[in-house]
């Protein structure tokens, strides 16, 4: 649960960073990128770190975190509309968080399910 809460800081600091901050690149949708990578990443520790503890159901747990997640980003998006000057919350900002929870997701129950078959 450590590497996840660390991730938290992470994207929030970054998600509130001033713009400015970031170097420039010419690659089309970057920022996209970056959040879809961001999200994805946070997503499968978070799942992976749940299903180390076991702590509930397996299903009401993958739920109730993708939805933690989710929400995050939402927040993310509505602090940078709304707490900062040189930032702002975008919608496709937001698609771009949740593709990546959902590729993230994805990610970690093909890895779960291929890992159920060796064991």
């Amino acid at each position: 649960m450590r590497f996840s809460i660390l991730l938290l800081i992470i994207i929030t600091v970054l998600s509130l960073m001033p713009g400015q901050e970031f170097p420039k690149t010419d690659m089309s949708f970057a920022d996209k990128w970056v959040h879809w990578f961001m999200y994805g990443t946070w997503t499968v520790v978070v799942l992976w770190e749940a299903r180390k503890r076991k702590t509930a159901h397996p299903l009401g747990r993958t739920v109730l975190l993708l939805f933690f997640v989710a929400a995050w980003s939402g927040l993310m998006e509505l602090a940078q509309a709304f707490l900062t000057t040189t930032r702002s919350g975008e919608w496709m900002d937001l698609w771009a968080n949740l593709f990546g929870i959902i590729c993230g997701w994805a990610l970690f129950g093909g890895w779960s399910a291929a890992r159920s078959r060796k064991a």
